[in-house]
């Protein structure tokens, strides 16, 4: 809304200091200042509508969304009775983007083209105060295709809104309008070209001075670094925006902030914070009584209590979560519901529930022809023929993930799903037919999987990545390097509270610790390949050839270990070194905790094999002792 109203000598004080307050986010001096001139009493027509418009403006930002909407439509009318004027359109566009908030995008559209009519019809305006409007505008049209999934059509109005806003020369609206497009861009798939108008974004909004538009490209900016699964980069931008939105007490940025943040911090398996992190959230939205995001937060608040393991109270919030939905009609929301309920459910061993699901999940994929939407039904159908008993239905789950694979725009979460149950399916195919084809398809996803959690820091991405890699290193007869795997896995899990993990890792651990004395004895004896096969259901073909391969690359890098020594970072659990730790002499630190985990195991440090406690002995595996003898006898 523009500032020119505000400022002829014949417009009331009380309402150009309030005017100045609501863009200042000291929402609670307007009120009070909005509240005293109301009850003075004694207005023209013009000024009551000119408060109203601002009552709408202050319960906007407060969040109010439907108490926007319903004042608007009364002012609207109030506002006829002055006859054509700018103050309709106002009134008008602040009405639709509140109906944007609120995900009622036709209705929205619908006061966008009223407000756009009424707008051409004012030309006795002054042509800065006409192209204000407009780019407002052509700002909302942006959004209302940007919630249709029509990223082009989005990035072409946002673009109109920044050329008139940059010939206008108001910076924090240019902000807006940069900001705007690096989320087009994020709808379309194209990163590069997001992140740099999110960039120029933040630039502007700095260059302007205005806290609110720096704040808020802050946060596009971490959901740039969300989407190349940026993770940590995204939380300590958020975190700032949050300090900027906490310092300017506006509740309706804190909860969208938090959300997010529970996001992130889902994703790199800090499940508690998570946790915390979206239930405050949660609480915020309910204040608004904005349902829509509710439902969103509860999608979410869903998935961090089913990876946690808490799959009964994961059911809870994902029910919740559509019964909003449905009572709001919002059939793309009520999709992603089924999304985290079908994989909740197969969780919980539902697999009846979770095909009537998908079959529901189906139907309003065919009914919305969106293409995000589709993938996230294609990997659904995967994930429930992946239960199937049959191998045919376990191949087409194969097929339907490897073309979602092929996807360019993929997201990152979507891709890292994918990924990990092409791995799981692989595993179970590589045993049952000893294809090296499939071992070398394992191996190359693996790969991708190691080089998306070292990027992102994801330790919930890492805990899995090394429990595959140790059952692999088993199939190649390296017991080492699969306990070391096992080890890492399980420190990490337990550091960051992964209660599937832990439960799933220590029933590995187990099963190899029963199995471990038959692995020994059978490499002592050098035992037949006849009895190794019987124990790893290979055959002598296809260990000779694993064998000779360098399929898994070690825990332990030059890089990590350059990294663990300047940022002090745990080489097993990945995480940060506080209070009493280890440090090798070669540069490598360890946690309290896995220092002791290591001595336990076989005391000695992963990047240079030094005892980690000279007051213990050094557990040396087997092969290790018979190559030492071996060595010895040679150069006796």
């Amino acid at each position: 809304m523009s500032e020119k109203i505000f400022t002829k000598k014949e417009k009331p004080q009380e309402l150009i200091l309030a005017k100045q307050f609501i863009d200042e986010c000291k929402f609670d001096e307007a009120d009070q200042l909005i509240r005293s001139f109301e009850e003075k009493g004694g207005h023209t027509l013009h000024d009551i509508v000119l408060c109203h418009l601002l009552k709408c403006e202050l319960l906007f930002w407060r969040g109010l969304f439907e108490e926007v909407v319903k004042l608007a439509e009364q002012t609207h009318k109030e506002s006829l009775r002055l006859g054509k004027n700018i103050l309709s359109v106002d009134i008008l566009l602040i009405m639709a983007w509140a109906l944007l908030w609120l995900y009622q995008t036709d209705k929205s559209h619908d006061i966008i083209k009223q407000g756009e009519e009424l707008l051409k019809g004012l030309t006795q305006e002054l042509p800065s105060e006409y192209k204000k409007r407009e780019a407002l505008i052509a700002f909302l049209k942006g959004w209302v295709y940007h919630q249709k999934s029509d990223a082009d059509q989005a990035i072409k109005h946002f673009e109109h809104s920044l050329s008139l806003r940059e010939e206008l020369g108001v910076k924090k609206e240019i902000a807006f309008s940069l900001s705007a497009i690096a989320q087009g861009f994020m709808l379309k798939g194209e990163v590069d070209q997001a992140f740099n108008y999110s960039e120029r974004g933040l630039t502007v909004a700095e260059e302007s001075g205005n806290k609110f538009r720096i704040g808020y490209c802050l946060h596009i900016m971490a959901g740039v670094h969300i989407y190349k699964g940026e993770l940590d980069r995204s939380i300590k931008l958020n975190e700032r925006s949050l300090t900027i939105y906490n310092d300017l007490n506006h509740k309706l940025m804190v909860a969208r902030i938090l959300n997010s943040l529970g996001g992130s911090y889902a994703k790199i398996g800090e499940l508690d914070r998570s946790i915390r992190l979206y239930e405050q959230g949660l609480e915020l939205f309910k204040g608004f009584n904005n349902k829509i995001i509710m439902a969103f937060v509860l999608n979410g608040l869903s998935d961090s209590y089913r990876m946690r393991g808490e799959l009964d109270r994961a059911l809870e919030c994902i029910e919740q979560s559509m019964a909003l939905s449905r009572e709001l009609g919002a059939l793309r929301n009520l999709a992603i519901n089924h999304d985290y309920l079908i994989q909740i459910l197969i969780d919980k061993g539902d697999l009846e529930r979770a095909r009537i699901s998908l079959r529901d999940l189906e139907q309003l994929n065919s009914q919305l022809k969106d293409k995000q939407i589709n993938s996230m039904y294609l990997f659904d159908k995967a994930l429930v023929l992946k239960t199937s008993s049959r191998a045919l239905n376990r191949g087409k789950a194969e097929e339907i993930l490897k073309r979602l694979l092929e996807e360019e725009d993929l997201d990152y979460e979507l891709t890292i799903g994918v990924l990990f149950n092409l791995c799981d399916l692989l595993l179970t195919e590589l045993r049952m037919t000893n294809d090296l084809e499939v071992l070398d398809e394992l191996t190359r996803f693996i790969g991708q999987l190691l080089e998306i959690a070292e990027e992102s820091h994801s330790y919930l991405i890492l805990c899995e990545t090394y429990l595959i890699q140790a059952k692999l290193s088993l199939l190649t007869f390296n017991i080492k390097k699969a306990q070391r795997f096992l080890t890492q896995a399980h420190q990490i899990a337990e550091r960051f509270d992964l209660t599937q993990l832990i439960a799933k890792i220590a029933n590995e651990k187990e099963d190899l610790d029963k199995k471990l004395d038959l692995w020994e004895k059978l490499k002592e004896e050098d035992a037949p390949m006849s009895d190794r096969m019987e124990l790893a259901r290979l055959d002598e073909k296809i260990v000779k050839m694993i064998q000779k391969r360098p399929l898994l690359t070690g825990q332990v890098s030059v890089e990590k270990i350059a990294i663990s020594k300047e940022k002090k970072i745990c080489l097993v659990c990945r995480g940060d070194v506080f209070g009493f730790s280890y440090a090798c002499k070669c540069g490598a630190n360890y946690c309290e905790t896995c220092a002791r985990a290591l001595t336990n195991l076989e005391n000695v440090c992963w990047a240079c094999e030094e005892p980690i406690d000279y007051s213990k002995p050094v557990k040396k595996f087997k092969e290790e002792e018979r190559a030492k003898v071996e060595e010895t006898a040679k150069k006796k």
